[in-house]
């Protein structure tokens, strides 16, 4: 947990500036899509948005009316989100709370929507998680939650000319015998799932599937790196790839073309 945080403690100034790029842009698109039709604008009904970080989210939420409790653990990130907060004159829609989302400090059934997002793949045990949103979240409220696509990883590090130790490599991490980083010396690591593997950590945690939803099923299996790194992409271009992806997002069969894996899943 230390390494995690640290992590984002110095990656807190910056962190906003990653989602301007292309791929970003089009993961964005498609979570606005599948979370805005669940929001909640009643006066009574709070929304947690569970390692909501800088506020990206819970700002957009709020400006539709929600009432959120944005929590996250790392202090350098709530404070960016703060700063933000007060810039939108949003302060009367957005706690800011700083703790531990697999031990919050709320009683059970205080929610009337979580929605956690580019989270779950720090936790190597995600049940931990999963059954802490189920205590604090109403019975028939609904978790709007994403994932990694393990199949779409392992394709993702191979290399145009592969041999023994990439495809060894590979198979370790189609194998779970190795993870994905995102630190250099490997302290913070990428957990991931199959599709079937993330509906079934819901399902034995309380909750129904109402729907999974592909993300990024044109990257980075398709086009390029270097195109979807961009940040000065043609607005044509955005449009289109995500005419591609709204054609294929909500179809089940092609939900192991996606690099993640956005989950509308309802307590029981």
């Amino acid at each position: 947990m230390e390494e995690i945080l640290s992590y984002y403690d110095e990656k807190a100034k910056n962190y906003d500036a990653t989602y301007g790029i292309l791929c970003f842009k089009v993961l964005d698109a498609i979570t606005w899509k599948y979370l805005e039709p669940y929001l909640t604008t009643n006066a009574n009904a709070f929304v947690l948005d569970a390692g909501g970080g800088t506020g990206r989210w819970a700002i957009q939420m709020a400006r539709k009316g929600c009432n959120i409790v944005l929590a996250d653990a790392s202090e350098e990130m709530l404070k960016i989100a703060a700063e933000k907060i007060r810039k939108e004159k949003l302060q009367h829609k957005i706690n800011v709370e700083k703790s531990d989302i697999t031990k919050t400090p709320h009683p059970s059934k205080s929610f009337d929507m979580i929605f956690c997002e580019q989270t779950l793949f720090l936790f190597k045990s995600p049940d931990t998680l999963i059954r802490e949103m189920a205590r604090v979240l109403k019975k028939g409220a609904r978790l709007v939650i994403s994932a990694q696509n393990r199949y779409v990883q392992c394709l993702a590090s191979l290399s145009e000319n592969p041999n023994s130790e990439n495809l060894d490599k590979t198979l370790n991490l189609l194998h779970c015998k190795e993870h994905s980083t995102m630190t250099k010396n490997g302290s913070v690591k990428i957990y991931t799932w199959t599709p079937d593997e993330f509906r079934t950590i819901l399902e034995r945690n309380g909750f129904h599937i109402e729907k999974i939803v592909g993300k990024g099923i044109t990257m980075p299996l398709r086009i390029s790196n270097e195109t979807s790194m961009r940040q000065d992409y043609p607005e044509d271009l955005l449009k289109k790839i995500l005419e591609f992806e709204f054609a294929l997002c909500e179809k089940p069969d092609a939900l192991s073309l996606a690099g993640h894996l956005q989950a509308i899943a309802r307590k029981l």
